[in-house]
């Protein structure tokens, strides 16, 4: 009887134990650990615990969604806190979750409002959009829609993303030598007047290219040593070039090309001082090259062209003086062809914004290598001022389409200085 006893009241010590710890658990939970989404009775008010919100702030008005664990970690300053300094810290960071809750209950339960007894946010927040609405400002004159003096024109469209790019150089340039005639190393006085147009018009929209070039140039100098005529010319030139490019699909730096040159002379040339062989009239000697190849565009400044389908054509004029053997077509003819391959290579190379080198390299060669002409152009410009600059130039030519001399290198240098222009638009 005694172990019945024992064990019956073993038992009620047990329920009366395990009755007594969810309560002690609801004592000493927190109401941020309470599912908001479940629904609160009356009845279970009595295990809440009082929330104390002491201000509002803007940034409480943030959604604020509330975890279930909260921990703050800060950087542990060099000197430590006073315990009066850790508790006003630890004031504020509960202050802020307490005022963020509320903005989290109001939008997510409006139900427990009442029930958490928060009427008097709500009266504080209405007050203060009521307040908003009656400021007003004084000293600040009311706006006037002052008359235009004239109609506002239409902004001008950007030239970035037109297919279409202009620029050119005028050069206006002259050189001068003098010496008199007792002087020790010798020497003849002349003077030198050249005058260069380079226009350049581009398109480009899409995989295709179209670059066109127009270079005029005309040189006239003086010399005493020439008896004949007083002004000679050194520079005649007159070029059109034009090239159709489509890129292809293996590299966005090459492109499918075909090209078209076409180079001509204005003016009667003759070959040296006080001699009458003319070399050169108008629109002749004409050379006129075609070519189909790949095009390879390192970058803006740097193109290199190689035409394995190429056709050279030389052509002078019914009138012309010209001995047709100088210019490589036989006698009693005015024209020839010669089918080739054509090389192209361009250089722009921009030292500093006053300094700038040009290289331009033509080769046309005929398939059997008997016919082979080239010309190499290097130019630099050195930039004084907006309008006034230097220009030094070397090209070195060769051609062995001649058919009445021996093909040599052909040098000419010279260094020029004037008015030079740059435009663009």
């Amino acid at each position: 009887m005694r172990r019945k006893l024992f064990h019956f009241r073993t038992i009620i010590i047990l329920i009366f134990f395990l009755s007594a710890l969810p309560a002690k658990a609801d004592k000493e939970a927190s109401l941020f650990q309470i599912d908001l989404t479940d629904s609160i009775t009356i009845d279970e008010s009595n295990y809440l615990p009082v929330l104390v919100f002491d201000s509002l702030h803007a940034f409480d008005l943030v959604p604020f969604s509330l975890p279930y664990r909260i921990a703050y970690q800060k950087e542990e300053p060099s000197l430590p806190k006073l315990a009066l300094e850790k508790r006003f810290d630890s004031m504020m960071v509960q202050n802020k979750i307490e005022n963020r809750s509320v903005h989290y209950i109001t939008i997510t339960r409006p139900d427990l409002i009442e029930f958490y007894n928060l009427h008097q946010f709500d009266k504080t927040l209405n007050y203060v959009q009521e307040e908003e609405k009656r400021l007003q400002v004084e000293g600040v004159d009311e706006p006037q829609l002052l008359p235009m003096p004239f109609i506002l024109e239409q902004p001008k469209k950007t030239r970035e993303n037109e297919p279409w790019k202009l620029s050119g150089n005028l050069s206006v340039q002259f050189s001068q030598y003098y010496v008199t005639d007792n002087w020790h190393k010798g020497g003849t006085p002349n003077a030198t007047f050249i005058s260069i147009l380079d226009y350049r018009a581009n398109y480009e929209k899409g995989r295709w290219r179209w670059e066109n070039e127009l270079d005029v140039k005309i040189g006239f100098y003086n010399t005493i040593e020439d008896t004949l005529r007083a002004i000679r010319i050194n520079n005649d030139l007159f070029r059109i070039k034009s090239r159709i490019g489509y890129k292809t699909s293996f590299s966005p730096k090459v492109y499918y090309d075909v090209t078209i040159d076409f180079n001509t002379s204005f003016f009667k040339g003759y070959k040296k001082t006080n001699s009458d062989d003319v070399v050169t009239s108008f629109l002749s000697p004409t050379r006129c090259f075609f070519g189909a190849g790949l095009n390879y565009r390192h970058n803006k400044s740097t193109k290199v062209t190689f035409s394995p389908l190429s056709y050279k054509v030389i052509a002078i004029t019914h009138h012309s003086e010209i001995d047709p053997l100088s210019v490589g077509i036989d006698s009693f003819h005015y024209h020839k062809g010669y089918p080739g391959y054509l090389i192209q290579a361009t250089l722009d190379w921009k030292f500093s914004k006053e300094i700038i080198i040009t290289s331009d390299f033509d080769l046309f060669s005929s398939y059997d290598c008997r016919n082979i002409e080239f010309n190499w152009e290097t130019v630099g410009r050195f930039a004084i001022n907006r309008f006034l600059s230097t220009r030094l130039s070397l090209i070195m030519r060769f051609d062995n389409t001649p058919k009445n001399e021996d093909a040599k290198i052909q040098i000419q240098e010279q260094l020029s200085f004037g008015f030079s222009y740059h435009f663009q638009h």
